[in-house]
Parts: C-alpha cells; structure tokens; sequence
C-alpha cells in the first residue's frame, strides 16, 4: 500500500476549523483512532480514508502526497486576535490555507513566470529600521511611486512579487493575515466585511508586517506587548504609506468630517484612518480628535460599510493567478478542470488562490472533449440496431 501522510489528514481537519474529537464523532471513531492517524502510529482503512476525503473535502489522493519540504521555511503569519479558542482554531484555518495557496502557486510558477519578490531590504535603513514613517516612505521610493495616491493597490502588490488571496472564514475579527513561505510573500485578505477602504488598509498593513517584521518569531507575535507593538507599527506603516504626509498634508484645509469626505475617493481611504492620520501629522490634537470619532460614532460611520461613499473607493483587484490559468487555457496547456489530476487538491483551494468561480476546477465529465456528428440510420433499413455510423472531430 502507498504510504500515507499523517500531516495531510491534520491540514485537512485543521483546515475545516475541527478539533480531533469532533471529526472522531463524524467519523463514528474513537477520538484516539484519528490521533493515531495524525501521528503516524496507525493508518486509516480504506474505508476511513473514503469517509475522511468526503467530509474533508480533499482528494483521497492529497493523503498519499507528501507535503513539500520548502513548506518548513514558512516564517510566523501576523495575525489580530488571538485570545479566544475560537479565533485560534480560526488561526489554524488560515495558517493551512496559507500553505495551500503557497502550494497551488508552486505548481503555477512551474508553468508560468511569477513576478519576482521586491520586498525593500529594510537592512539599508541603518539608522532608523523599524521606524513605520521611514519605512514607508523607503518602501515608496523603492517601487517608484512618488508621492502620489496609490488607487491600483492589488496591481502593486502583485507587480512586486506578493501573492494576493481573498478568504472567507466566516469569522469577522480575520481582517488579514501574511506570511513568508520560502522567501515568498503571501497575504490573505478576508472577505467577510466586503469593506474596500478597510481592505485597502488592512493590505497595508499586511505590507508592513512583510517587510518591518520579517525577522520575528512566532514567540514574538504570541508575546501580548511585541504582539501590541507589531500591530501598532503596522498601523502606522499603513497610514503613511497610503497618505504620505507631504501630499496628503497640504490638501488638508479643514480637519472636519465634511472636508475629509471629499478626500476620501482620492486617496482611497476611509475618515477614519484620515482622522488619525492629521493626528499623527500634528494637524489635529488630541481633544479634536476625540470630538471627530464621536460625530462618526453618532452618524453610524463606524460600522463595517458605515461611511458614505464606500463604493467610489477603488477596490483591491486581484488578477495574477486567473490570468494565469487563462494564459495556460489559451495555449491549451492544460484545462482549470484537469488541475486535480496534477495536484490534488479541494477545488476551494483553486478557487480561493487563483481568485476564479468554484466550478471553474469542476470535471466536466469529457463535456467538450470530443463532438460526435451522428446520422440515424432509417429504422425500415437492415441492421438498424446497430450504432450508427458517424464521425469524431476535436
């Protein structure tokens, strides 16, 4: 028998959000029968194998694939809350997803030339490296934008060699996540909120983190005060990387929510982050600050979607992986629904990486495969019985 890896049966429960007992009693097994599966003791039936690719999701074949190796040198992914049993059983959603996504692009990159990461070398600011407003500004200078509002914000990202995924976990408090997977970097933006100023700030943000952060270890971000700082650096980065203080600061006439609103499409940000952004800038004190978040509060525009004018802001495209694939389609290497056969994995997976509809990785079943031109025979002419006769063209 073909060996199996325990390590694909923990991604695929992980990945579902459940814990060993609860797929134990899906399974109708004892919780240390899908133990002795994960780590290797024992091997599932091959019934349990069928029972585990259908409420998992993955290919029976996945379980006979071993994981890559370069999987290992995934650095620490940044994460928002993470106190709650629920928000790490989350976490252990995104960190497979992660590395399935990272696996879905090995397999593209061996198809098609990826843009090479250009991640700023934070080693260059030896003065000042960790310090957001700085890095910001390095990071502009780096990808040669100017001073300018950035309103193609998924197109830069992915010009520069970081791959951009959306996600649904079904849990709001997932804004984003990133991470470094042999020397690649990743982000996931989550899908939940459907917020496009929110999502363009927290893009930002995962850009901070990718390029201030890269050297921390998981035991820095579980650490509450480093986990604090990180977020707070990451904040910071984000603001002055889409407002850059001398542009953005000279537009500023009137720190009021009135004025701020008609900024808001130019700069593809929300009042919010504007707000803080004249604080930090010195534009604003700390009592109008305050005065301009109750206001906002009172009219709702706190909420997820709450502020006018959400729909002008640009949105995040996202268009690398599935022009990819209509590349490859295009030049018939190779079909969106003949991936499993190369790389078994759940079609959500394809989905969620290359951003395309589910049933894009659908098997067709040999649908427009092959044409068949058929004449019926007359059924008052000898040996009409048999198949009629015809003909097969591609």
């Amino acid at each position: 028998m073909n060996q199996i890896y325990p390590e694909r049966i923990t991604q695929a429960r992980e990945l579902l959000g459940l814990t060993k007992t609860e797929l134990a009693c899906e399974l109708d097994v004892s919780p240390a029968a899908v133990a002795q599966w994960e780590n290797g003791t024992k091997n599932p039936t091959t019934v349990n194998l069928a029972q585990l690719s259908l409420r998992l999701g993955f290919p029976i074949s996945t379980f006979f694939r071993a994981p890559p190796t370069w999987l290992a040198r995934k650095g620490p992914i940044s994460f928002r809350a993470s106190k709650s049993a629920e928000t790490r059983r989350t976490n252990l959603q995104a960190e497979q997803l992660v590395s399935l996504v990272a696996e879905a692009y090995a397999w593209l990159s061996k198809k098609v030339r990826l843009p090479a990461s250009n991640l700023p070398d934070m080693g260059v600011l030896i003065d000042s490296p960790s310090e957001p407003e700085q890095v910001a500004a390095f990071c502009r200078q780096h990808w040669q934008l100017s001073n300018r509002p950035i309103l193609k914000l998924g197109e830069l990202l992915e010009t520069n060699g970081i791959i951009v995924a959306r996600a649904s976990f079904g849990d709001t408090r997932i804004d984003a996540f990133s991470c470094l997977i042999d020397g690649r970097p990743f982000m996931l933006l989550g899908a939940e909120k459907d917020d496009r100023a929110r999502s363009r700030f927290d893009a930002a943000h995962e850009l901070g983190h990718l390029i201030m952060h890269q050297s921390a270890t998981a035991r820095h971000l579980s650490d509450l005060d480093d986990h604090s700082k990180f977020e707070d650096e990451a904040n910071r980065f984000a603001s002055a990387f889409l407002l850059p203080a001398e542009t953005f600061g000279s537009e500023i006439v009137d720190v009021s929510l009135s004025s701020l609103l008609l900024l808001k499409e130019r700069w593809g940000v929300s009042v919010q982050a504007m707000v803080m952004r004249c604080h930090s800038l010195g534009l604003t004190d700390d009592k109008r600050k305050l005065e301009l978040f109750r206001q906002m509060s009172g009219k709702g525009w706190r909420r997820s979607k709450g502020e006018p004018l959400d729909d002008f802001i640009p949105e995040i495209k996202i268009s690398v992986g599935r022009l990819s694939l209509e590349l490859l389609e295009q030049r018939g290497v190779i079909h969106s629904w003949e991936i499993q056969n190369e790389l078994p994995l759940p079609l959500d997976v394809y989905s969620t990486a290359f951003g395309v509809e589910r049933d894009k990785f659908e098997s067709i079943a040999g649908d427009n495969v092959l044409e068949f031109k058929i004449d019926l025979a007359d059924p008052d002419t000898p040996n009409s019985n048999e198949f009629p006769s015809g003909q097969a063209s591609s």
